[in-house]
């Protein structure tokens, strides 16, 4: 008594099926289960154009991905807009393709919000190195605070020390405030 094949994907039996996958897995450096995925997405494995642009296509590339198979620098550079991706989901009639589509809107909004918040932030050790830098300015300003102002104010009274203190912040701070200045 023989043994059937059960015909399974493409209509070929299961071991010709597999040794399919396995010398073209070989071929183009991915395992057989990489090649399994592509299938599933509707990739025709036969088809070296179709495979090809599946490769462009994807995030990130296989790790034994043999030269031959590695995209072109301007396929790499084409990424899908929104409105391409939107328009690709609204003429779908297939329900893997609409939610790896509707995966691939939801990753780029996200990667656009995330730009937009990297582009409003500053990092936390720009923010620290700006603390330091004030902080130093401050004692520095306070340090000449204690040297010039007993000088000016002796023999004067209560109002007019008011006065000249006053005036003297008013110029310190004006120095801090210029990023010119030598206390910067």
């Amino acid at each position: 008594m023989s043994a059937k094949k059960t015909p399974t994907k493409k209509g070929r039996p299961d071991t010709e099926r597999m040794a399919f996958l396995r010398g073209r897995g070989r071929q183009i450096g991915v395992s057989v289960s990489t090649l399994a995925h592509w299938e599933d997405d509707g990739v025709d494995l036969t088809n070296d154009a179709e495979v090809r642009d599946h490769i462009s296509k994807l995030g990130r590339l296989p790790k034994g991905l043999k030269q031959d198979w590695m995209p072109t620098d301007n396929a790499l550079d084409e990424t899908p807009d929104m409105a391409q991706l939107k328009g690709e989901l609204l003429r779908t009639q297939d329900e893997r393709t609409a939610r790896r589509l509707a995966t691939q809107i939801k990753g780029l909004a996200d990667a656009e919000k995330l730009e937009i918040l990297q582009s409003k932030f500053i990092s936390i050790d720009e923010y620290r190195q700006a603390n330091v830098k004030l902080g130093a300015a401050l004692k520095a300003a306070v340090n000449k605070s204690q040297v010039d102002l007993p000088p000016m104010l002796f023999g004067l009274n209560q109002h007019q020390m008011q006065k000249v203190i006053r005036d003297y912040m008013d110029k310190m701070l004006e120095r801090l405030s210029d990023k010119k200045s030598e206390l910067w």
